[in-house]
């Protein structure tokens, strides 16, 4: 039985991420905001301007899915891209007061999902397996 718990753990937490995302999406859809946008724009407004690599980086997404989704919330008016005088090749990603208040409005409904989703965890047991996913996380990068 063992076996087959280990075989199924990466299913497993794959199934999980899945079912967060679809339940946050229904929690979202009346505010016209998709998670992955959400926490795009939670990123922006912990780090004031953040560029388009970093935020591939810190996402662990590639390049062109994060581009497609900063269009998207781009044409919503939530972001800016302003090219650096630094480098012309680098755009700083800032958010708007639009994005911000987008950011807000969303804020309590967000962390009530969150509280939902923990609800009978300890702190330790969350804190053990915060640490757990990024053992995780750190076997399979050593394996890239």
């Amino acid at each position: 039985m063992n076996d087959i718990k280990k075989v199924s753990l990466p299913h497993k937490v794959a199934q999980t991420a899945y079912k967060i995302n679809q339940s946050l999406s229904k929690v979202l859809i009346d505010f016209d905001i998709a998670p992955e946008q959400r926490v795009i724009l939670e990123v922006i407004d912990k780090n004031k301007k953040v560029s388009q690599n970093e935020l591939s980086q810190y996402l662990k997404k590639d390049k062109t899915t994060v581009s497609r989704t900063l269009d998207v919330i781009e044409r919503k008016g939530y972001i800016v891209r302003k090219y650096t005088n630094e480098d012309k090749r680098i755009k700083f990603i800032t958010l708007t007061s639009f994005g911000k208040e987008a950011l807000d409005k969303t804020e309590k409904t967000v962390n009530l999902f969150r509280e939902k989703t923990l609800n009978n965890f300890s702190k330790e047991e969350i804190d053990t397996f915060y640490h757990f996913l990024e053992k995780l996380t750190l076997n399979i990068e050593s394996e890239e």
